[in-house]
C-alpha cells in the first residue's frame, strides 16, 4: 500500500473512532410530569428535531401516568427517573437527584417550573458539578410567598436563566437578567386540514355539531370551573353545541362532577391525554381559554397555525397574539353568559370562513419549531463550550 493509501486509510480511521467516541452533550430535564401540556409540547418539539447524535436528553419527573411522553421519550433513547416528590419527601428528591446528576455525568441540567420551590434541586445539580438552568414558563403562581421565599436562592444556583415571557422573567427572577426563548411549534402538525377535522367528528360522532374546545391539564390556573359554566351559559343558545376538554390532571374530577351539576354531561366530551391534538385543533370551531394567568401558552399560538378563533381571558399576555383577526381577549369578570353570547357569536361570525395558515407572520414572531431547534443547539454548545 503506497504512503498515500496509508494516510488515507489512517485518516477514515481516526474519523471513524471521533466519531464512535465523541462525547454527547448530556442535558437532564427535570419537570413535574411529562403529561401533553404546553410546557411538556415544548421539550418533546425539540427534542424529536433536535440532532440526537450530538445532544442526549433524559427525563427526571415527579409523576408518571399512562399516555404521557415516558414510551416516545424511550423511543427515542433518552431515560426517564421518577423522583419522590419534593413536597412531601424533600431530603430522598434531593438525595436522589444528585445520585443521578452524579452517576450520569450531566453536563447540564434544566429546572422547568412556574415557581422558585424548585431552588433546593439546582442547588442539588450545582453541588455535582453541572451546569445549571432554570426555565420559566408562568408569570405568576397561587404559591406565591413561598415563592418569593425561595427566589433568591433560586437566582444564585441557576448559571442561566430563561423565560417563555418578559412577565415570567420578571416573576421568576425579578430584576435579574435573563433570555426570553419563545415556544415554537412544526407549523405543518398543526396546518388545518378537512381529514383532521374529519376524524374528530367520526371518532366521537359529531356530525352537524357545533364544536368549541378547550386544550389544557386541570389545574388551578386554567380555570375549569368557570369554563363549565360558559359552556352551560352557550348550550342555552346553541342546541347543537358541544364542548371537547383535552388534559389530565387533578382538578379533572371536579371538573366532570361540576359538568354534571349543570346539567351538561351529554354535551361534554372529556378525552383524557391525546397525542393527537394537531387533530382536534382543525375540528374546534372556536377556542375558549379563561385562563386566571399564564406564561405564553404554547397552546394559543398552535390554535392560531390551525387557523382557530379562539376567546380567551385578558389576564394573559398580547404577546401571543402572532395572527391577525383570530384572537378576542376578555375581561373574567364579565361573566360566564357574556363569555357565552361571544363565544357563539364567533363561532358564527367564522362558519364556512376558510382556515389558512398566517406562515410568515407566525414566522416573523419568531415560532417557527426549525429555527427554535437550530438556535437551542447551539446555545447548548456554547453552554458547555464557551
Amino acid at each position: 500500500m503506497s504512503l498515500f493509501d496509508s494516510n488515507t486509510l489512517f485518516l477514515y480511521e481516526s474519523i471513524l473512532w471521533y466519531n464512535k467516541n465523541m462525547k454527547k452533550i448530556k442535558v437532564l430535564h427535570i419537570v413535574g410530569a411529562m403529561y401533553p401540556g404546553g410546557m411538556e409540547n415544548f421539550i418533546m418539539n425539540i427534542y424529536e428535531n433536535i440532532d440526537r447524535e450530538k445532544f442526549c436528553f433524559d427525563f427526571a419527573v415527579h409523576s408518571m401516568k399512562e399516555n404521557d411522553y415516558e414510551p416516545r421519550i424511550r423511543e427515542l433513547g433518552g431515560k426517564v427517573f421518577l423522583l419522590p416528590r419534593m413536597t412531601g419527601h424533600p431530603m430522598d428528591n434531593l438525595a436522589k437527584l444528585r445520585k443521578i446528576v452524579n452517576e450520569e455525568e450531566y453536563d447540564i441540567v434544566i429546572r422547568h417550573t412556574a415557581n422558585a420551590l424548585v431552588a433546593p434541586q439546582l442547588w442539588a445539580a450545582r453541588k455535582e458539578k453541572a451546569i445549571t438552568v432554570c426555565h420559566s414558563h408562568n408569570e405568576t403562581d397561587p404559591k406565591k410567598f413561598v415563592h418569593f421565599l425561595f427566589r433568591p436562592m433560586l437566582v444564585s444556583n441557576a448559571d442561566i436563566r430563561l423565560a417563555c415571557s418578559e412577565n415570567a422573567g420578571k416573576w421568576m427572577y425579578g430584576n435579574k437578567d435573563f433570555r426570553i426563548i419563545n415556544n415554537a411549534i412544526d407549523l405543518n402538525k398543526f396546518e388545518f386540514k378537512e381529514e383532521k377535522k374529519q376524524k374528530v367528528v367520526d371518532e366521537f360522532h359529531l356530525e352537524g355539531k357545533h364544536i368549541y374546545g378547550h386544550i389544557a391539564n386541570y389545574i388551578a390556573s386554567k380555570n375549569h370551573s368557570f369554563l363549565m359554566d360558559i359552556f352551560s351559559e352557550i348550550a342555552k343558545l346553541d342546541d347543537k353545541a358541544v364542548l371537547i376538554c383535552l388534559g389530565e390532571g387533578e382538578l379533572k374530577a371536579e371538573t366532570v362532577q361540576k359538568a354534571a351539576e349543570l346539567g351538561i354531561s351529554d354535551k361534554v366530551i372529556f378525552t383524557g391525554i391525546r397525542h393527537d391534538a394537531q387533530n382536534f385543533m382543525s375540528a374546534f370551531e372556536t377556542m375558549i381559554f379563561p385562563s386566571f394567568f399564564e406564561g405564553l401558552p404554547l397552546t394559543l399560538v398552535e390554535a392560531q397555525v390551525a387557523g382557530l378563533p379562539i376567546l380567551m381571558s385578558d389576564t394573559i399576555t398580547d404577546k401571543v397574539i402572532v395572527t391577525k383577526g383570530l384572537v378576542e381577549a376578555k375581561a373574567l369578570s364579565d361573566g360566564a353568559a357574556d363569555w357565552a353570547k361571544r363565544a357563539v357569536e364567533i363561532r358564527e361570525k367564522n362558519e364556512g370562513a376558510s382556515r389558512s395558515c398566517q406562515r410568515e407572520s407566525i414566522r416573523e414572531h419568531g415560532y417557527d419549531l426549525e429555527q427554535l431547534v437550530r438556535w437551542y443547539e447551539g446555545f447548548l454548545e456554547s453552554v458547555v463550550k464557551p
